[in-house]
């Protein structure tokens, strides 16, 4: 008969724990894996300090296989009052018309191969990137149900808008009038 050591035992035990690990972060990761284009439909709303940000999202039309184009718009209250509001959006996109025409203000990405995030362009109306064709570079990232990180990179935005172009070097980051890097909670 073989004796149980409580070496044998710690094993077991250690072995017991890891394996419940694993079964749990593979649950987690399942869950958030399933993010689908209809999750990031809707309003959502992230508070940092004394300013309120909202954004509106709708699908649009398929562009690629596997890009879905979702467009939106935005809004900012600072102190309780408006400095922006770009909620109205149009209700079909038309491909012949830049987004600044047709009154879009955020456009996004959504991709079956990386359900997670959205890549982000926004029109930021007051800063007017690029001549007020807006900037890249942005995301919105589907963390857990119901809630988006939004952040949008300036630099990353530049280089992927003039990348290769001579006068790189004489493009400067302007900021945003809007939040870089806010969580964000549906509202609607």
């Amino acid at each position: 008969m073989v004796a149980i050591t409580p070496f044998i035992i710690h094993v077991y035990c250690f072995m017991r724990k890891l394996f419940l690990f694993f079964i749990a972060l593979y649950t987690c990761v399942s869950i958030n894996a399933q993010a689908s284009v209809d999750d990031y439909i809707g309003t959502w709303r992230g508070e940092k300090g004394d300013t309120t940000f909202t954004i509106k999202l709708v699908k649009g039309d398929v562009i690629y296989n596997s890009i879905i184009h979702l467009m939106g718009g935005y809004q900012v209250t600072v102190k309780g009052k408006y400095t922006d509001n770009y909620l109205k959006i149009p209700s079909k996109w038309d491909s012949s018309k830049s987004f600044r025409e047709q009154g879009m203000y955020i456009s996004a990405a959504y991709s079956y191969e990386r359900p997670q995030r959205l890549s982000i362009t926004i029109l930021d109306q007051q800063k007017k990137h690029f001549n007020g064709e807006g900037i890249s570079g942005g995301r919105a990232e589907y963390i857990y149900p119901n809630k988006l990180h939004w952040t949008l990179n300036e630099k990353m935005g530049i280089y992927m808008k003039i990348e290769g172009d001579e006068n790189y070097g004489e493009v400067q980051p302007i900021g945003f009038s809007v939040p870089t890097d806010i969580i964000m909670t549906r509202v609607e």
